[in-house]
């Protein structure tokens, strides 16, 4: 154990598993499986202790003399594994499974790989929906920040509704698996061909 959850780590406070991962040094998939017990990787507790395995020591990876080489699975940069869905955030809370959401949400879809490149935003911009559990679709804004603006936000989907959504109303934020990265890695490659389906109720009143 090398680390545990306090309660400055919450959801609150827009922590998932991927970020602590990238805080310490060591895989997504080497802290999803140290911690059998989180069974949302992006629904965390304060006080829920978390298992920090040892990181292991970087790969030689051949390069030219005088630049370092390129780190495999840094998010932007294609490597062995395929484009992973992160977290879905409404301001500093998870979204799935989220009640009293407001009316005009702010909402943030995060993936470990560069998802907004010219190359791959239009793509990008159609292969998210939002829509009523009655499967009424609502008019919505995809955006992102260029990576010329700031590029730590490659890996960010900014999506808000064109007019502010209903009261005490369920709705279904779907990203489709067809969904790529700068590198050509799809979405349905680590979600067995299927999207990612985001659940939230907004608020009671107007």
């Amino acid at each position: 154990m090398r680390g545990e959850l306090n309660d400055i780590y919450c959801p609150g406070c827009g922590d998932t598993l991927f970020l602590i991962a990238q805080r310490y040094g060591v895989s997504l998939d080497a802290l999803i499986a140290a911690n059998p017990q989180i069974k949302n990787p992006n629904l965390l507790y304060p006080r829920q202790a978390i298992t920090i395995p040892v990181a292991p020591a970087p790969p030689v990876v051949p390069g030219i003399p005088g630049k370092p080489p390129a780190v495999p699975d840094e998010p932007g940069i294609s490597g062995e594994k395929p484009l992973r869905f992160i977290s879905a955030m409404e301001n500093t809370r998870a979204l799935q499974g989220a009640t009293n959401v407001p009316l005009s949400p702010r909402i943030t879809l995060r993936f470990d790989k560069n998802v907004i490149s010219d190359n791959v935003w239009e793509n990008t911009r159609r292969g998210i929906t939002l829509s009523t559990a009655q499967k009424v679709n609502v008019p919505i804004n995809v955006s992102r920040i260029a990576e010329e603006v700031d590029f730590s936000q490659r890996v960010n989907i900014f999506v808000t509704s064109v007019n502010p959504i209903r009261p005490n109303t369920t709705y279904v934020l779907n990203i489709s698996p067809r969904l790529r990265s700068k590198a050509g890695e799809t979405l349905g490659a680590t979600t067995g061909g299927r999207g990612v389906t985001i659940t939230f109720k907004t608020r009671g009143q107007a």
